[in-house]
C-alpha cells in the first residue's frame, strides 16, 4: 500500500507540472468554447478586419444618370425659333405665339409626338434641326450649360479668311470678295471654316454664348452699336483687344476698346460649330 501511494503521488505531481505548459500553448476562450475565426478577421486579435471581396469578383455598378425629359419645353434663340416656325409654315418672327403653338401641336400630332405645342428636344430632333445636338448637350449637362466651342483649327480658318479680304470695299448687302457689309463678312469667314451663321448682326448676336470683355479670344464675335441701337455692327476678334470688320472704309483690323469702338461696344459671343444659318436680311 505504501509503494502504491508513492506511485500515485509521483503521477499526480507530473500531471500538475505539465498542465501550465499545455494551457499556455492552447488557451481556451473565456466561455470554455473554441471559436473558429471568421473570414477577414486577423489572427493577431487587433480588431481590424479586411473586407471580403464580392462573391462574383465584380465592382457594383454606379447608379444610372437621371433621364432627360425629351418633352420638356426648351429655351431657344430667336434665330432657332424662326427655323422651327418655317418648318411648320407660320410667320417666322422668332416669337412662339398662339399661331406657332397651334402649328406645332398639329406637327406633333401628325408625327405621333407628345402634343405640347412648344419646342422640345423630341420635336426638334424629329425636325432634324442642326442645333438639336447642342440643345441635348445643354439638357444633359455634358457641356456644362454652354455650347461646344469650335475647334482651334476652325477659329484659325475663320480669322485667316477675314484677314485675306482686308482692304475689300464696303458694300451694303455684300458677302463676297467684291464687297462686304459687316455681317456679310462674318458669314463669309465662318463659312470658310464650315460654320453657318444667320445673316444679320442682330441675329448673330443671339448665337452661341456670351463672353465677358476681359475673356475675348480670337474667333469670338464682337458687337458694336454704330448704325442704330443694339448690335448693329459686328466684327471678328483677332486678339483680346483687336478685331476685323467691314467698316464704311472697307474691311480693316481695328481696336475693340479705342475711343470710337470702345464707346460703341455692346458685347461678345462665342459661337459653336453647330450654329445654323437663318434669315437673309442684311445689316450694316
Amino acid at each position: 500500500m505504501k509503494r502504491l501511494t508513492s506511485g500515485v503521488a509521483v503521477t499526480l505531481t507530473l500531471m500538475l507540472a505539465g498542465a501550465p505548459a499545455a494551457m499556455a500553448q492552447d488557451p481556451a476562450p473565456t466561455g470554455g468554447t473554441t471559436v473558429s475565426p471568421t473570414p477577414g478577421t486577423p489572427a493577431d486579435g487587433s480588431g481590424t478586419t479586411t473586407p471580403a471581396d464580392p462573391s462574383d469578383g465584380t465592382t457594383p455598378a454606379a447608379p444610372p444618370a437621371s433621364a432627360v425629359s425629351a418633352t420638356k419645353t426648351v429655351k431657344l434663340t430667336r434665330a432657332q425659333n424662326k427655323k422651327i416656325q418655317k418648318r411648320v409654315h407660320v410667320r417666322a418672327d422668332g416669337a412662339i405665339g398662339a399661331k406657332t403653338r397651334v402649328a406645332l401641336r398639329k406637327y406633333q400630332s401628325a408625327r405621333k409626338l407628345t402634343k405640347t405645342g412648344r419646342p422640345n428636344l423630341e420635336t426638334i430632333k424629329a425636325m432634324k434641326m442642326p442645333f438639336a445636338t447642342t440643345v441635348e448637350q445643354k439638357l444633359t449637362g455634358t457641356s456644362n450649360g454652354t455650347t461646344t466651342p469650335a475647334a482651334a483649327g476652325d477659329l484659325t480658318a475663320v480669322i485667316a479668311a477675314a484677314q485675306s479680304v482686308i482692304g475689300t470695299p464696303y458694300v451694303s448687302g455684300g458677302n463676297d470678295s467684291s464687297g462686304f457689309d459687316c455681317s456679310g463678312l462674318v458669314v463669309f469667314a465662318f463659312k470658310k471654316a464650315g460654320i453657318s451663321l444667320p445673316r444679320t448682326s442682330f441675329e448673330q448676336y443671339e448665337e452661341g454664348t456670351a463672353v465677358q470683355k476681359a475673356d475675348i479670344q480670337p474667333g469670338d464675335l464682337v458687337f458694336f452699336s454704330t448704325a442704330g441701337a443694339g448690335a448693329s455692327h459686328v466684327g471678328i476678334a483677332t486678339s483680346a483687344t483687336t478685331a476685323i470688320s467691314a467698316t464704311t472704309k472697307g474691311v480693316m483690323e481695328h481696336r475693340i476698346d479705342d475711343d470710337y469702338w470702345g464707346a460703341a461696344y455692346v458685347g461678345a459671343r462665342r459661337v459653336s460649330a453647330t450654329a445654323s444659318s437663318s434669315g437673309t436680311t442684311t445689316s450694316r
